[in-house]
């Protein structure tokens, strides 16, 4: 009994001593000192302590305190979720549905393990989250906002950064019930930042960069948010600033530095953001800033679709088609357009369209893929897929039936999203009449526009 008591006191001073630091290191991370607060996470997680070995998991995940590394971040999550921490089931959960360790969607299991946790706990950190799904609609769930509140009521801790972030989309975004709100939206992600959801300084930032609701556009508060989310480690703040530091425009000028923009991307990039290595490599392409190197464009471009970023895709695509900057592979290209298109990139889906009505890179001839792709591309938006697919309707052909009213709806599209060709298009169409009615007024309306249009395209060509 004697040795039994002294191994249990023995064991419940360890504990609480594992508690004790880990309290330490939160506040340590509040106070942005990542690198104190992952030595502590680090001893308490050493001796067992479920919740440290979770906020490691997150510190590697982050790059904060220690160097980004998503595979040890993924082993330590799995190992504080069988450990019992419910916020690793949580994440380990959302990491499944979302991909975000690069392991392959396995959305079902995911899923499963949320929602048998869900019916289990009142952890506020699990419910907020859960409760921000069902509000946005995001995975696997349908949007079901009263269902969110109604979970989000049962949140104890209101002061719990994710469930005030969750309150801000309520009043951001506002719901049958309830009015949007900006004020108390800002109030609510102002609260959640300094209780330490770094995120949400990215979020205060991009209101105050072009205004919301009452709110109105504040050049000083966005940059202040800005430089508070780097200092708490956040990479999308990080990029945002980075490329504020690069533009030419004028409302920017006393920021402008671009050295700085490009420590502040590299930054970004050694904490796993791949949006960063992106626009590292689209800096190398182009030789702004950084030196012209094809090759460093390409290593850049492969990162960022290794780390989920997959606007690089069609730049990546581009690379194998043509060989710049690695050896040429046709096959791979095409493989990394389709994979952009899965992605939402209209871009590619135009690319691939032109590739299988021509028979392009390898390819053979499709007429029904080459169409597949031409519809998609409209569909997501991309200029030249609206204006292709409006000039198929207007030749008619095997591919489209020939329609004069399609095709002016999908021509004018491009036209308004500023395509030059596209706006030359329209004003034929107003001058003869073409799928619409015939308005000499409109047609000049349209020849200006290509005008100004092409000499932006000029100018930014310089």
């Amino acid at each position: 009994m004697k040795y039994y008591f002294l191994s249990t006191l023995v064991l419940s001073i360890a504990l609480f001593s594992c508690q004790s630091e880990s309290k330490k290191a939160d506040q340590l991370s509040l106070e942005n000192k990542f690198d104190e607060a992952a030595e502590l996470y680090q001893k308490a997680a050493n001796r067992g302590d479920a919740y440290a070995t979770w906020r490691l998991a997150k510190a590697y995940a982050n790059g904060q305190g220690v160097d980004w590394d998503e595979n040890k971040s993924f082993e330590l999550l799995k190992e504080a979720a069988e450990k019992g921490c419910e916020e690793a089931k949580s994440d380990l959960a959302f990491a499944y549905i979302f991909d975000w360790f690069n392991t392959g969607k396995e959305t079902e299991k995911g899923k499963k393990i949320l929602d048998n946790l869900v019916d289990k706990t009142n952890n506020s950190y699990v419910l907020s989250r859960y409760a921000s799904l069902l509000f946005n609609g995001d995975g696997p769930y349908d949007e079901n906002k009263e269902k969110a509140i109604r979970i989000a009521k049962k949140v104890e801790n209101k002061e719990n950064p994710y469930y005030l972030s969750f309150m801000a989309d309520v009043y951001l975004e506002g719901t049958d019930k309830i009015d949007i709100d900006a004020e108390k939206g800002i109030d609510y992600l102002e609260r959640a930042f300094y209780n330490g959801r770094k995120y949400c300084a990215y979020n205060l930032q991009s209101i105050y960069a072009s205004g919301y609701g009452s709110v109105k556009p504040d050049k000083s508060k966005r940059i202040d948010w800005l430089r508070k989310g780097i200092e708490g480690e956040d990479t999308d703040c990080m990029i945002d600033m980075a490329l504020l530091c690069l533009t030419e425009d004028s409302l920017y000028k006393d920021i402008r530095n671009p050295q700085k923009a490009i420590e502040l991307l590299k930054r970004a990039s050694k904490k796993g953001n791949g949006a960063a290595y992106y626009s590292i490599g689209n800096l190398y392409y182009y030789g702004e800033y950084l030196p012209k190197d094809d090759k460093k464009a390409f290593e850049n471009w492969e990162m960022a679709v290794k780390l989920r970023c997959y606007t690089a895709a069609s730049h990546l695509a581009y690379s194998y088609i043509d060989g710049v900057g690695c050896e040429k592979d046709e096959n791979k290209g095409v493989e990394l357009h389709k994979l952009a298109v899965e992605h939402g990139s209209g871009f590619s889906a135009n690319k691939l369209f032109y590739c299988y009505w021509t028979g392009s890179w390898g390819v053979k001839k499709d007429k029904n893929l080459a169409k597949k792709y031409l519809i998609k591309s409209a569909e997501l938006n991309d200029p030249w897929g609206c204006y292709n697919l409006g000039r198929q309707y207007f030749m008619g052909n095997d591919l489209m039936n020939k329609d004069n009213s399609q095709a002016f709806v999908y021509i004018k599209k491009a036209a308004d999203m500023g395509l030059v060709d596209a706006c030359m298009g329209v004003a034929y169409l107003y001058e003869t009449g073409q799928g619409v009615e015939k308005d000499l007024q409109k047609a000049k309306e349209y020849r200006d526009r290509a005008a100004a249009n092409d000499e932006k395209e000029d100018k930014n060509q310089l």
